[in-house]
């Protein structure tokens, strides 16, 4: 009898920690949920149109999913030119479309299903990585970038999901042995490659972790062949239906564009920096949990010495810092801070690799600084979309340097929570930002169309303006063919991409219309150097301060087009 004492004890044990997991994963949706149902109905942004058009063409056409034109660079191009993303994201669309209608509404409630995705894998991945995976997992989607990326309907949640779910079950795989539970790894990584092609890179990510931790090679590296075969078969057939291959074209485009911080360089490695901090935010409210009292003092006196270099310099690469005092003050403390933050989370990182030397620490280093290298230096643009496969393993790894730390945990319960609800209310604050600049296009579309509606009306800018003055019966201007006529009107949004200036011997300002966005903060004002999408708008992630209205301005066709 006395033998059986353990084991009864083992498995009450296991219950214990099984029911304990499942209030965990509960209590984890139900916060995914709360989080993004306020902002459900928030307008289009960015490349969200490219994904919806692309899905509307798939229940036409579901062979060929670019086999149409859209004007997005100011001239009309085959989609399969334009888009740089994989169709796995908009065939989602398309079948969730057919059920709940393609209402922003319906369509952002389909995506918070990624996001839970995220959740889920998370947090059962940080239960074998980590001793704490509630708290690894809210690290991880309590931050800027998961609440900003999950409210579009873009497809970097949807790859971060197929992701995380592919590490979970490889290493499940590799450590029992079980070849269906490989398949299905290997099966998710075509699914994430498919759905942003950054996904690829788990293949080398996994190899380099199974030979650390196996020591040797073996029949788990077969399994790699089904999303290299895939790959393979997606590169071939995109060749034969648009005469490029897509998968190589994106990665050509990508090397092809210059940033305005160079593409090796101080500046852009800081930014980088700057960026990996602001959208895993989380790290700078659990300073004090993570850090000595000396290594805080030390990031305080970094951050300080960054933002008196950029407080006395005119530009951060060629991005000029702002002419006015308080504006410049505002940008440089921001810069100094998240990029302080950066810093810390790969310090993190090295650290836990250093001290563990084992291929789960390898795993983790691996991926956060793939993210990184990836984002900084090979991507065309430095945006948090980029950043956001890096807040997993940021969380873990946040998570695994408190458990090192006996006790500290529970003796600082109360300030962790504060501190994680701090960090929710930046983050809440940041979508909520993004929220009003994504509106202010389908509240510019609507007052130019109430305006205006006796006269023809044509409109620079894209992103999801665009998608609301079409919806509305305007065109977007084609550069090479303008089709302008005297009466016409044009819409130009200065702050959009593909526009060009208007020529004054034809053209004449009517009015401004101010659409008000976030007062104080935003994720995309070149005055204040937010960039949340791309760099090219500045350094920041997400930027405090005196936030303009977004300007949609009027002009008048005086003359007939002169080519």
């Amino acid at each position: 009898m006395a033998a059986l004492g353990p084991s009864t004890n083992s498995t009450a044990d296991d219950v214990q920690r099984s029911s304990q997991s499942k209030v965990e994963l509960i209590f984890i949706l139900a916060v995914i949920l709360v989080l993004f149902i306020p902002f459900v109905g928030s307008a289009f942004r960015i490349d969200d149109p490219l994904f919806v058009w692309t899905a509307r063409h798939i229940q036409s056409e579901p062979a060929n999913p670019y086999g149409f034109s859209v004007n997005w660079y100011g001239r009309p191009k085959s989609m399969s030119a334009v888009t740089k993303n994989p169709p796995l994201a908009c065939y989602y669309t398309a079948l969730a479309a057919s059920v709940v209608g393609w209402s922003e509404t319906a369509l952002h409630l389909a995506f918070i299903v990624p996001a839970l995705g995220v959740g889920v894998g998370t947090f059962l991945l940080a239960r074998r990585l980590c001793k704490s995976p509630l708290l690894a997992t809210l690290l991880a989607v309590l931050t800027p970038v998961f609440l900003v990326s999950g409210i579009t309907v873009m497809s970097d949640m949807m790859m971060l999901a197929f992701w995380v779910f592919a590490v979970y079950f490889w290493i499940t795989g590799l450590e029992s042995g079980k070849q269906l539970t490989l398949a299905l790894a290997a099966t998710l990584i075509a699914a994430s490659a498919l759905s942003k092609y950054f996904g690829m890179t788990l293949i080398p990510l996994l190899l380099v972790y199974s030979i650390f931790k196996q020591r040797r090679l073996g029949w788990w590296l077969v399994y790699f062949l089904i999303p290299i075969v895939v790959l393979a078969w997606y590169q071939w057939i995109t060749q034969r239906l648009y005469g490029r291959g897509l998968l190589l074209d994106a990665a050509a485009y990508a090397a092809g564009v210059k940033s305005q911080f160079g593409r090796i360089s101080v500046a852009k490695t800081f930014v980088s920096l700057v960026f990996t901090g602001g959208c895993v935010a989380t790290a700078l409210f659990l300073a004090c949990q993570l850090w000595s009292k000396r290594a805080l003092a030390l990031g305080a006196v970094f951050a300080a010495v960054v933002t008196s270099i950029l407080l006395a310099s005119n530009s951060l690469g060629t991005f000029p810092m702002p002419a006015d005092k308080v504006s410049r003050t505002l940008l440089a403390i921001q810069v100094g801070i998240w990029g302080t933050i950066g810093i810390s989370i790969m310090v993190l990182t090295v650290l836990d690799f250093w001290s563990e030397k084992d291929a789960e620490s390898l795993l983790l280093f691996l991926w956060i600084a793939g993210t990184f290298v990836f984002a900084g230096f090979v991507n065309w643009t430095t945006n948090g979309r980029s950043i956001l496969p890096i807040i997993a393993p940021a969380g873990i790894v946040m998570a695994r340097r408190l458990d090192s730390k006996a006790g500290l945990v529970h003796y600082h319960a109360k300030a962790m929570i504060l501190s994680l609800i701090a960090a929710t209310i930046l983050s809440l604050a940041v979508v909520w930002a993004d929220c009003r600049f994504a509106n202010t296009g389908r509240i510019g579309a609507k007052i130019v169309h109430e305006k205006y509606s006796n006269t023809r009306i044509s409109f620079q800018g894209h992103w999801g303006f665009q998608y609301y003055m079409e919806q509305l019966g305007m065109r977007a201007v084609d550069f090479d063919h303008p089709d302008l006529i005297p009466g016409d009107i044009v819409v130009v949004p200065p702050t959009n991409t593909n526009i060009r200036p208007m020529p004054p011997e034809w053209s004449a300002v009517r009015e401004t219309i101010m659409v008000p966005s976030g007062k104080w903060l935003t994720t995309m004002n070149k005055h204040v150097g937010g960039g949340f999408y791309a760099d090219v708008l500045g350094p920041l992630p997400f930027a405090a301060g005196s936030i303009r209205p977004e300007q949609f301005v009027i002009y008048d066709v005086r003359t007939p087009t002169v080519k």
